[in-house]
């Protein structure tokens, strides 16, 4: 059987984006599992990351907002960058000190879909400046 064969993910990513619904097979980035601190070189433009594949994306929080997932308050925070934006939820949180409007933030881990868009949940964050 062909690798390409098309899946469910292109139904879910056609209603996020339906102009890249059709490029899953595109390899998909190889990260290793967080393991201290985040390597700020192996970066993914947000726009490349794929839903249900493992993606470390970084860029400045554009907002913040605290709102409940069922009865769990849950900090979202959204990323953006030169290709598009993303959205990350901390499950539990309510801040985290040093995420802020307009800081640097690196995320890495699943990349799924809630409201139609694009979410990484609890990921492993770093803080610091972006790579250049």
């Amino acid at each position: 059987m062909d690798d390409a064969h098309p899946t469910t993910d292109t139904v879910t990513l056609a209603a996020v984006d339906p102009a890249r619904a059709a490029d899953l097979s595109a390899p998909a980035v190889a990260l290793n599992p967080p393991g201290g601190m985040l390597d700020l070189t192996r970066n993914v433009p947000i726009a490349d990351v794929v839903w249900r594949r493992r993606a470390q994306v970084g860029g400045r929080v554009r907002s913040i907002r605290v709102r409940p997932w069922g009865e769990v308050p849950t900090l979202e925070a959204v990323i953006v960058d030169s290709t598009g934006a993303l959205t990350v939820g901390f499950l539990g949180r309510r801040r985290i000190p040093g995420i802020t409007l307009g800081c640097s933030l690196t995320v890495e881990g699943m990349v799924g879909v809630r409201n139609n868009k694009l979410l990484i949940l609890n990921p492993a964050y770093d803080l610091r400046p972006l790579a250049r």
